[in-house]
């Protein structure tokens, strides 16, 4: 669970308690009879208060506790609003950073198969004219070689003529 979450429940938790101890102690009080210290305080010693008045400043003060709870959680929720923005700014700085990394290490790499992909085409039609004269010496052996078959099958048929030659003139 999250420090923020945590402070939530912390808050709600403390603001049941309080919503419990005040009707608490509305209910245990006579209507109209009890009168907080804060209220005595604000007449002079010995002046007894007005019924309608000493109710109208218990609301004025339980709304005025209530009010100052609520500013008090909600710079609370504003606070940390604010702290996971800022780590969210974080978070997503130290991602551009590696990312940038990743893309500059990337760039480098792509710059050196360039460089290597360039050496193999010249390479490549460096060895090309080679390629060409193998590829022309090889066409020449195969007519060399057609051109041998055709002599040795001359050769033979003049040889079996001499043969039926001889064996007919003896």
């Amino acid at each position: 669970m999250d420090a923020q979450s945590q402070d939530s429940q912390d808050l709600q938790k403390a603001d049941d308690k309080e919503i419990k101890n005040n009707q608490r102690n509305m209910s245990q009080e006579q209507p109209h009879t009890a009168v907080s210290p804060t209220l005595r305080s604000n007449k002079t010693a010995g002046t007894p208060l007005n019924p309608d008045e000493a109710t109208k400043m218990l609301n004025e003060e339980h709304i005025t506790k209530l009010t100052e709870d609520a500013v008090r959680k909600l710079a609370l929720y504003t606070r940390n609003e604010l702290q996971a923005t800022t780590e969210d700014c974080h978070l997503l700085e130290t991602m551009n950073k590696a990312t940038k990394e990743k893309y500059a290490d990337m760039s480098q790499m792509g710059q050196r198969l360039m460089k290597e992909m360039s050496r193999l085409q010249n390479t490549y039609a460096d060895f090309s004219t080679f390629m060409t004269q193998i590829d022309d010496i090889d066409q020449q052996t195969l007519e060399i070689e057609r051109v041998v078959r055709a002599l040795d099958d001359y050769s033979r048929y003049l040889e079996d003529k001499l043969m039926k030659a001889k064996s007919s003139s003896t």
